[in-house]
């Protein structure tokens, strides 16, 4: 018998190239209980990798750059064959590959190149460990199948039935449509086999062979239900469907009836008839394709879609989860129709609806309900905001014009929104409220969102609001930036400034970074802000420099999401070129290098301060930008060290100059032994590596004195200057005492260095 642990101890590879596909599917498995699970994002890397551990299931992705998941299977499927002849008989089981997929026309080549079954995309939890179990378990029953059938060989002629049949059986049961077959119950053998079968499957059954011969052929998705099945054979008949899985990879359908045949003593013999049903499931296929799928979008329909949220609302019942529903109209969809055609509205919606599952997860459910009109489905543990994130993300997407043809056609769309369980625990309800808030959007004047809870919806209009201003404030010059000196512990030298930036809300005031910096983030405009901000910065220096204040070093913090996104690093490059440096490809340098050249700025006067998450994101194609970078001259340093991965070995890998020790540190450095001791030891370890360390956060003279005592390099903070717009810092520097004294202790702000 198949146990718990045998399903849970498989060993199984899943294959995505995308990071967060293959972390969503490792935690699915995780949580089962599954023991023994292996990730790649690289398909090149799957057949050393079943060569070395012969995996039980493999998850495998089909669309892949490099190397597509019906390659793989072409490179597994060699890797069995050849292994075939090295292992025992009783070893013979076919890899059970299930391929992920959100493309429906790419199920029946899967299948031929060897796929056993499907993942759907977007995943859905319990349906997709449901199966994954299932194949697990049949795979099991076919290695003890197997080992039956080789214990069960080499049976001698002498207990092989004579033949009973006359030549009319012979001529009538030959000439049958469908398969015929008769089955001994005391022998376990087949009687008689008519050639029909060898016809539909190409593989030979003969008198004296066994049931596990016919179930060679059966789909191994429905091994384990025909085995059930045919244990009751010898108490009464059976009626069923299912698969047969061809050597040439091909699927049939059979319709297969059995019935017992009695004597004095009981039942003697079955006999089975099969019917070939292949082409009326396909239609019943092709019908439930066209009933319940887009066949514009291929996306899941009106139907499938109140089914599906019908089964979440279900599923969050249990576990206590928020599910929101977002209608969306393509604003003046009408215009474009009458404009450009049917046709290019048509290619339209179709490209819309690709932009609406780049902005979801795989978990998501994106549906067209009908004409222009499109339906999410999001669920989340406890985060009510998640869904107008979502459709700020939507917003931004739709701003890039769609390419018709070569017509450029830009759209936007009013979204509504409703949530389980706040606005209705009915689907029929909330898609009732959902649709009532679009067309609040679309009061609104479109191109926007709104809640049908008023509470939700004010704070939606007080985000958009926000938003839009942002979208303003560059314009209006609304941005500025202060500067905070950093100092030369060993003399009290102002050697540097940290750049800031703040905004300058009309009606509003300063608003905090922390307030508006994450808003840049979500809408994209962090990149035009970030360039902006390194271009006023250099600006800056050549300023104090013509002043006569000398070259003074400025540290710009850099976006996690510009960098890694890589849209920081080409505005850089266009500038090198003329200077003979070799360009790069990333937009931050090209900014970042003709801010440079047009000021006539010195590059290492310019120092680019990067998260530790930032740097680690993509960490093999962050070692090659920061190496460009640092080949303009510009300096590295890593902010708020100390809060993440704090790995001595990635220090080594990237080329930094500076390490900032994070300021939640600092606060207690001075009554803390550890915060002391994690301090201390991020200072020896960047001098052993010849890098500097600056600590920033500095608010007491104890602080400092501490600091001083362990041989930090440079401090910043409230305790020597805070930061200061730049005509105050020219004044300062201006006096011509570099040197800053100690103000008296502050209470701390809350400050934060958070700037592009």
């Amino acid at each position: 018998m198949t146990s718990s642990s045998d399903i849970l101890n498989a060993r199984i590879l899943v294959v995505d190239d995308r990071k967060g596909n293959a972390e969503l599917l490792h935690g699915m498995l995780s949580s089962a209980g599954y023991t023994s699970i292996t990730c790649t994002m690289n398909p090149r890397e799957v057949c050393d990798l079943h060569r070395a551990n012969r995996y039980d299931l493999i998850l495998l992705d089909l669309m892949m750059p490099g190397m597509d998941g019906f390659q793989v299977m072409e490179c597994l499927r060699e890797i069995e064959s050849s292994g075939l002849q090295v292992q025992s008989q009783g070893e013979r089981t076919a890899l059970p590959v299930l391929v992920i997929t959100a493309q429906p026309q790419h199920k029946e080549r899967a299948l031929r190149a060897g796929a056993k079954g499907f993942i759907t995309k977007p995943f859905d939890r319990l349906q997709m460990l449901t199966h994954i179990h299932d194949v697990l378990e049949i795979r099991q029953l076919q290695k003890q199948l197997q080992k039956f059938a080789v214990r069960s060989e080499g049976v001698s002629e002498e207990k092989i039935f004579p033949r009973e049949t006359g030549d009319l059986f012979d001529q009538l049961a030959g000439n049958l449509p469908q398969v015929f077959w008769i089955w001994d119950v005391h022998d376990q053998t087949f009687r008689y086999i008519n050639p029909e079968w060898e016809k539909m499957t190409g593989q030979r059954v003969g008198r004296g062979d066994r049931l596990e011969k016919i179930f060679e052929a059966v789909h191994p998705e429905d091994m384990e239900r025909v085995l059930r099945e045919a244990a009751d054979l010898p108490r009464g008949g059976v009626d069923h469907d299912y698969r047969l899985l061809l050597p040439d990879m091909s699927i049939r359908w059979v319709h297969s009836r059995t019935f017992p045949i009695k004597d004095s003593a009981g039942v003697h013999r079955i006999v089975g008839v099969m019917d070939d049903i292949t082409q009326r499931k396909q239609a019943d296929q092709q019908l439930l394709q066209v009933s319940r799928y887009d066949a514009l979008t291929h996306l899941p329909n009106r139907i499938l879609f109140y089914e599906s949220l019908r089964k979440v609302i279900k599923q969050s019942e249990m576990n206590h989860r928020i599910v929101s529903v977002l209608f969306l109209d393509i604003d003046n969809f009408k215009n474009i129709n009458d404009t450009l055609g049917f046709a290019l509205g048509d290619e339209l919606l179709r490209e819309f609806s690709l932009r609406l599952l780049e902005c979801l997860r795989v978990t998501d459910i994106v549906a067209r309900i009908g004409g222009d009109e499109f339906g999410c489905i999001l669920v989340s543990a406890d985060d009510l905001g998640n869904a107008g994130l979502v459709a700020s993300k939507i917003r931004e997407a739709l701003r890039q014009p769609f390419d018709l043809q070569g017509h450029q056609v830009t759209v936007t769309a009013s979204i509504g929104i409703s949530v389980y369980p706040i606005d209705s625990i009915d689907a029929d309800t909330l898609v009732k409220n959902g649709d009532t808030a679009m067309y609040q959007s679309k009061t609104a004047g479109r191109d926007t969102y709104r809640f049908f809870t008023p509470e939700m919806n004010i704070r939606a209009i007080e985000k958009l609001d926000q938003e839009n201003a942002l979208r303003k404030a560059l314009d209006r010059e609304e941005f500025v930036l202060h500067y905070q000196p950093k100092v030369d512990l060993s003399n009290g030298w102002v050697t540097g400034m940290e750049a800031l930036l703040r905004w300058k809300r009309p009606e509003h005031g300063v608003v905090e970074p922390l307030e508006f910096i994450p808003a840049l983030e979500q809408t994209g405009l962090i990149t035009r802000v970030g360039a902006w901000v390194i271009e006023s910065v250099c600006r800056q220096i050549a300023e104090w420099r013509h002043a006569g204040i000398g070259e003074i070093p400025v540290s710009v913090n850099v976006s996690g999401r510009q960098f890694s996104r890589s849209t920081l690093n080409q505005d850089v490059i266009r500038a090198t070129q003329a200077n003979g440096i070799q360009p790069a490809l990333l937009e931050f340098e090209l900014q970042t290098e003709r801010a440079l050249r047009e000021n006539s700025i010195d590059s290492d006067l310019l120092e680019l301060e990067l998260t530790e998450s930032s740097l680690m994101m993509h960490a093999k194609k962050t070692v090659s930008i920061l190496q460009r970078l640092k080949a303009l001259g510009i300096q590295i340093s890593i902010d708020d060290f100390g809060t993440g991965y704090s790995s001595l070995a990635y220090v080594k890998r990237f080329p930094i100059d500076v390490l900032k020790i994070d300021r939640s540190f600092i606060q207690e450095i001075t009554t803390n032994s550890a915060d002391a001791a994690i301090t201390t030891a991020i200072i020896d370890m960047a001098h052993s590596l010849h890098v500097r360390v600056v600590a920033e956060g500095v608010e007491t003279a104890e602080q400092f004195d501490f600091l001083k005592g362990r041989g930090c390099d440079e401090v910043q903070g409230f305790y020597l200057s805070p930061p200061l717009p730049a005509n105050e810092i020219s004044q300062l520097l201006l006096s011509g005492n570099r040197r800053l004294k100690p103000t008296p202790c502050r209470p701390n702000t809350g400050e934060s260095a958070c700037s592009s």
